[in-house]
C-alpha cells in the first residue's frame, strides 16, 4: 500500500491540508472510507505530530443498524487508542420539520456536531472522507440540477478548514486498503439501493455511462474538473476585486453599487451576486439561478423594490445600491435622554456620551472645533435639551436653508436608507432637531454676531450615519453671519 499512502501525502502536501501540531476532527461513519481515513491519519500521526479526534453521528435512518454502526467505531477507536464523541440525533424528524431532504439535513446536522466538536476540542481542521468517486458523482449530479463554472469545478480539497485527504484516491483502491490492513468497515446497506440521487448516479447511471460511451469516465471528468478549477480560480479573483470596488460588506448586509453593478459583463454580475450571497450565508445550498436573476431584475427598479431569498435573506433596492441583508429581528431599542448642562452624560446601552459646557461667547476662541462638537446660541434653546430618535413631527432647518422641512423629507433628500433613519441619534428641543448628532446642526440655533451665551456639546462616538449625510466641519460647529 505504498503507492496508496505516497498519493494521499501528495494530497495534503500538494493542499497544505496539515501541519506540525494540528488538532484534527475526523468525521467517521464507520464505512469503508471514512475508517480508511482514520486509519491513514492514525498511520500518519506520529510522523506529522498531529492529534486526532474521532466524531461520529448516529443520525436515526437504520435503526438498529445505525446503534450497531456507532458501537462499532467506539469500539475501533478505542482499539486505535483515538479519543472519539458519539451523538444521536433525529435527523429524519429534522430533515420533515425543516423540508429537506434527507442528504441535505443530515449534511447540516453532521457538520454542525463537526463545528462543535472542533470549538470543545480546539481542533483546526475537519477531516473527511470523500474521494474521487464521490467527486465525479457530485459533479454529474450538479450537471443534471443545472450548474455554472462552480459547480464544475468539482469538490474542493479544502475548504476553510474542512480537508479531504483522500480526494485523490478511487473508491475500489480505498476497499483494497481496508482488506490489505484487515479492516472489517461497516456496510451501509441503504447505499446499495437506487433510493437517493446519488446512489442513482452511482449504482445506475455511471456503469451505463462507462459501458455505452466512455469506460475511462472517472478520469475524463476528472481531467474536467481539474480544467474548469483552474479557470474558476482566475475568475473567483477577479470576482472578489470587483465586489470589493462596488460593494460594501457589513455585519449582516452587503450594499452594491447597482449603476457599476450594470457595467459588469452578465457573467460577472452573477458571479458577483452569487459571492455576495456566500458571505453572508456562507453556504449556496438552496440557491438557484432564478434567484440570481431576481436580484438582476431588481438593478432596473427603483427604492423598496425587493425580493425575498433563501436562508432568510433579503435583496432590496436602497436609491444607488442594491443591498442583500440578513433577517435581523430589531431589538425595541429606543434612546430618550434627558441632557444635563455642565456634566459628562453617559448614555446607558449606546455607548456615547454628551458633555455640554456652557461658556461665554469669548470663550470660544479657544474651544475645540470638530465635527464631534458643536456650539448653539443657549438663548435659542426652549425646551430641555433631549437626545433621541426620531419621532413623528420632527422638524428641521438644515444650517443654511430658509424655512424648516420634515426631519423624515431630509433624510430621502440625503438618501439616508429607509432601514437606518431610526439609527440616528438626534439631539432636540421639543419637536424642533438641534442637531443630527455628527452633522448638521439646525439654522435657528447657529451663533450669530448678537450671540451672548453659548453652550458647546461634544459627542465621544456619534455620528452612525456620518457617513450618509453630506455633512462638512463647517455645518458641524459654530458659523456666524
Amino acid at each position: 500500500m505504498k503507492y496508496f499512502m505516497d498519493i494521499v501525502k501528495s494530497t495534503i502536501e500538494k493542499h497544505n491540508m496539515l501541519r506540525s501540531g494540528d488538532t484534527v476532527i475526523v468525521g467517521v461513519s464507520g464505512g469503508a472510507d471514512s475508517l480508511c481515513l482514520l486509519h491513514v491519519l492514525k498511520t500518519l500521526q506520529n510522523e506529522m505530530d498531529i492529534k486526532l479526534f474521532a466524531v461520529h453521528l448516529n443520525h436515526m435512518f437504520r435503526g438498529i443498524d445505525a446503534e450497531k454502526d456507532a458501537e462499532f467505531v467506539e469500539h475501533i477507536c478505542k482499539e486505535w487508542n483515538i479519543p472519539c464523541r458519539i451523538e444521536t440525533f433525529d435527523v429524519p424528524a429534522y430533515a420533515k420539520q425543516q423540508g429537506l431532504s434527507p442528504e441535505e439535513a443530515g449534511r447540516e446536522i453532521r457538520y454542525k456536531l463537526f463545528r462543535e466538536s472542533k470549538e470543545k476540542m480546539k481542533a483546526n481542521k475537519i477531516a473527511v472522507a470523500q474521494n474521487s468517486n464521490d467527486n465525479v458523482e457530485t459533479l454529474l449530479m450538479r450537471i443534471i440540477r443545472g450548474t455554472g463554472i462552480e459547480g464544475l469545478k468539482g469538490i474542493d480539497a479544502v475548504r476553510e478548514d474542512i480537508i479531504r485527504p483522500l480526494l485523490d484516491i478511487d473508491r475500489s483502491s480505498i476497499e483494497a486498503y481496508c482488506r490489505e490492513n484487515h479492516l472489517e468497515p461497516r456496510v451501509d446497506k441503504t447505499n446499495l439501493q437506487p433510493i437517493y440521487i446519488r446512489n442513482k448516479i452511482r449504482l445506475e447511471l455511471l456503469p451505463y455511462l462507462k459501458e455505452n460511451f466512455n469506460p475511462n469516465l472517472n478520469e475524463a471528468m476528472t481531467r474536467m474538473a481539474q480544467v474548469v478549477r483552474e479557470e474558476n480560480e482566475y475568475l473567483d479573483q477577479q470576482t472578489e476585486a470587483h465586489l470589493n470596488k462596488i460593494g460594501i460588506l457589513q455585519e449582516n448586509s452587503i450594499r452594491i453599487e447597482t449603476e457599476s453593478l450594470k457595467q459588469l459583463h452578465p457573467a460577472m454580475q452573477k458571479r458577483l451576486l452569487r459571492k455576495a450571497v456566500e458571505k453572508l450565508a456562507i453556504s449556496l445550498n438552496g440557491f438557484e439561478y432564478k434567484h440570481f436573476q431576481g436580484m438582476i431584475a431588481l438593478l432596473e427598479k427603483s427604492t423598496g423594490a425587493a425580493i425575498m431569498l433563501p436562508k432568510e435573506l433579503k435583496a432590496y433596492i436602497s436609491y444607488q445600491n442594491l443591498i442583500i441583508s440578513k433577517k435581523i429581528e430589531k431589538p425595541d431599542k429606543k434612546c430618550y435622554y434627558k441632557l444635563k448642562y455642565d456634566y459628562d452624560n453617559d448614555i446607558d446601552g449606546f455607548d456615547v456620551c454628551i458633555s455640554i459646557k456652557r461658556m461665554e461667547r469669548n470663550e470660544m476662541s479657544s474651544a475645540l472645533k470638530s465635527s464631534n462638537t458643536v456650539y448653539l446660541d443657549a438663548d435659542r434653546i426652549t425646551h430641555e435639551l433631549v437626545l433621541r430618535n426620531r419621532e413623528m413631527g420632527d422638524i428641521i432647518s438644515p444650517i443654511g436653508m430658509k424655512g424648516s422641512k420634515k426631519l423624515k423629507d431630509y433624510f430621502i433628500d440625503k438618501k439616508i436608507p429607509k432601514d437606518q433613519r431610526d439609527q440616528v441619534l438626534l439631539l432636540a428641543d421639543g419637536n424642533e432637531i438641534v442637531w443630527i448628532l455628527g452633522s448638521i446642526i439646525n439654522e435657528k440655533y447657529k451663533i450669530t454676531p448678537n450671540t451672548q451665551k453659548v453652550i458647546g456639546i461634544s459627542c465621544n462616538n456619534c455620528g452612525i450615519l456620518q457617513n450618509n449625510i453630506n455633512s462638512t466641519k463647517e455645518d458641524a460647529t459654530c458659523k456666524t453671519i
